[in-house]
């Protein structure tokens, strides 16, 4: 029985020149991938990347990836959440949430992995990616999916092989986003934080 726990969690804080404000107020945006595998020998997987623009008072936006491989033989689940917040203004709650969880249950012989990866990009006002940016995120979206699909969590090694993957896919995604970013010409850059648990 495995168990893979990653969380990696991106923050920037960039200034930008104030314009005026056309996005929806709220909470923020949310971006959750469930995957749940219960057949004998059956593999789900999915992904999801997420970029949205945020404003308002509270910024609480999540981003879970979270699988689950229970009551089974050799089943095997993957689940992949990928985020990019454009956060505007200065709300007075700020709360971004980035969480992986990945469980065997009741299995035999199972495999689960769980990837989930966030950005938050906080300026003074509104940005969006320029329309090259944009097709470079949308081609992003699509390796990632084909990543995930292509590498099925059957031991450590695939699980290293996928972390690997995508670790170079949401830093070119990083890359993409501070190279791509609109805002009068200022573009900002930010560190990773990555924590990695095996059991």
């Amino acid at each position: 029985m495995k168990r893979l726990l990653l969380v990696l969690t991106l923050v920037l804080v960039a200034a930008a020149p104030a314009a005026a404000d056309t996005i929806a107020q709220g909470g923020g945006a949310n971006n959750v991938v469930l995957v749940r595998s219960t057949v004998d020998q059956a593999w789900q997987a999915r992904s999801h990347v997420q970029v949205a623009p945020v404003a308002g008072d509270t910024v609480a936006s999540a981003n879970i990836a979270s699988a689950t491989s229970i009551a089974c033989t050799g089943c095997r689940a993957s689940a992949v959440a990928v985020q990019v917040l454009f956060v505007t203004g200065d709300p007075s709650v700020f709360t971004p949430a980035n969480a992986a969880t990945a469980v065997n249950a009741g299995c035999n012989s199972c495999g689960t992995f769980a990837y989930a990866w966030q950005y938050v990009l906080q300026t003074s006002g509104p940005v969006h990616l320029s329309p090259a940016g944009r097709l470079q995120v949308i081609g992003l979206e699509q390796q990632i999916a084909d990543t995930v699909s292509s590498i099925d969590p059957v031991s450590l090694a695939a699980d290293e092989q996928l972390t690997s993957e995508l670790d170079s896919l949401t830093a070119q995604l990083k890359s993409v986003v501070d190279g791509e970013l609109v805002a009068n010409g200022v573009h900002a850059t930010g560190t990773p934080v990555e924590q990695v648990r095996e059991t």
